[in-house]
C-alpha cells in the first residue's frame, strides 16, 4: 500500500509531521509493503486555502491513504473521490510513528469533525 504524509521537513522518516495536509513543505510517499520512501516537496505549498491540488498528483501515483492531522473538507472529498483514504493521525509527531500506527491500525478515517477552515485551524 502507499501512503502520503505532510511533513514539515526532509529528513527522512524521523522528520516532524505538518499540521495541515496542503501547506506542508514536503510529503513523504511510503511503501508500506516493501518499507521504501520517497520525500517529495510539496510545489503547491503556498496557495489559497481551498486551492490545494495535490490528489490528482498522488491518485496519478497510485497513492492508496493520505495520513494526516488537518485537512480541509475539499480535499477530503477530492481525494476519496479519487479512491483514496484519509486517515487522521493526532497522535503522531513523526513520519515513523504515523506509519507505525497505520500499520497497527489505530488510525481513524476522516469524517466531517475532522476538517479544517483555514491554514490557522491547529
Amino acid at each position: 500500500m502507499k501512503i502520503i504524509i505532510p511533513l514539515g521537513e526532509d529528513t527522512g522518516l524521523n522528520s516532524a509531521v505538518y499540521d495541515h495536509f496542503g501547506s506542508c513543505p514536503f510529503y513523504a510517499l511510503v511503501n508500506t509493503q516493501d518499507g521504501s520512501h520517497a520525500i517529495l516537496p510539496n510545489a503547491a505549498m503556498h496557495h489559497d486555502h481551498g486551492q490545494c491540488t495535490p490528489a490528482d498528483l498522488f491518485a496519478k501515483n497510485g497513492i492508496d491513504a493520505v495520513l494526516c492531522k488537518g485537512i480541509g473538507a475539499g480535499a477530503i472529498s477530492r481525494l476519496q473521490a479519487l479512491g483514496i483514504t484519509v486517515y487522521t493521525m493526532p497522535k503522531a509527531r513523526t513520519a515513523d510513528e504515523a506509519i507505525e500506527a497505520f500499520n497497527q491500525g489505530t488510525l481513524e478515517k476522516v469524517n466531517a469533525h475532522h476538517t479544517c477552515q483555514g491554514h490557522n485551524c491547529h
